[in-house]
């Protein structure tokens, strides 16, 4: 079960989560081209689960990647998956080591919200008690997403990667999935994400479909309003978590970019769609730092 959560960090971004392309090679999605120093680094925005009408991909991004030197990601889930000290410290991270429990982390109309969604999936209260906030987020968002049908073994991020192993081409880890761990459990306000959690998953039918629009389209707009904006404007309270979750994250991915990319003629980068749009974006810092930006 553990190396599967790997593939739902973040919930945030998992939610776009394209699914039910009948076009897929016409799909514009978010994809950039980064210049600087006659060196080239291709930014495609990822969606971590999908369907198998979602391939093949658009010629032009796959043809992208055919002339990279190198890949990067957010995490490496693959190598992850495959190692079992490092899925033993994300086992430590994951669970509570003493008496502590879910129900004494979350307020108490919270943990009511949670067991009512425990009881409409039949799934056993004891599954959860032990799970940190951030874990057991991440548990709900995994079975929500796969009772709609989207298969994270069919992510965009997931595709590239076993490409890259088949191809033994150099993986780059702009994080690493025990740092999304320990980010997620460091959060001050842990009940604060596990409530739009909760809530989020209420709005999947009418949500998916927007988002599914929007990335098709090429829309970043659109997904900027629907991933960020929305949710700041409904709950200003939650700035400090956007603010951890997406805008430090993208000016730290956007300077180890930029620190990686001149190693490679060219570089291609898979990130979660929500890093490339709107202000303060992976795209925008990249831009501060001197590159040249074209939309693809």
């Amino acid at each position: 079960m553990l190396h599967r959560q790997i593939s739902f960090l973040l919930t945030f971004t998992l939610l776009l989560l394209t699914a039910g392309a009948s076009a897929a090679e016409t799909d514009k999605g978010i994809f950039w081209k980064a210049t600087k120093d006659d060196k080239t680094v291709y930014l495609l925005g990822s969606v971590h689960l999908a369907t198998e009408d979602f391939y093949p991909l658009r010629p032009q991004i796959e043809q992208a990647y055919a002339e990279s030197d190198a890949i990067a990601v957010e995490a490496d889930i693959l190598a992850a998956e495959g190692d079992s000290l490092l899925q033993q410290r994300i086992l430590m991270e994951s669970v509570y080591q003493g008496e502590r429990t879910l129900k004494d982390e979350l307020p108490p109309e919270l943990y009511s919200q949670l067991k009512s969604w425990m009881q409409k999936r039949n799934m056993p209260e004891a599954m959860f008690i032990r799970q940190r906030p951030a874990i057991a987020m991440i548990s709900i968002s995994m079975m929500e997403m796969q009772a709609h049908g989207l298969n994270p073994e069919l992510g965009i991020d997931r595709h590239f990667l076993l490409k890259a192993k088949k191809d033994d081409r150099p993986i780059l880890e702009l994080e690493g999935v025990l740092q999304q761990f320990q980010l997620l459990n460091g959060l001050d306000n842990p009940a604060l994400l596990f409530q739009q959690t909760l809530e989020q998953i209420g709005n999947i039918p009418s949500f998916l479909p927007k988002l599914t629009g929007a990335w098709k389209r090429g829309d970043e707009e659109a997904l900027n309003r629907l991933i960020i904006l929305d949710g700041l404007t409904e709950n200003p309270e939650y700035k400090p978590l956007y603010d951890t979750l997406f805008f430090k994250r993208n000016e730290k991915m956007a300077e180890k970019i930029a620190m990686k990319g001149p190693n490679y003629q060219s570089l291609f980068v898979i990130v979660g769609a929500g890093h490339l749009v709107g202000d303060r974006s992976v795209i925008e810092f990249l831009g501060d730092r001197g590159y040249k930006l074209e939309r693809l």
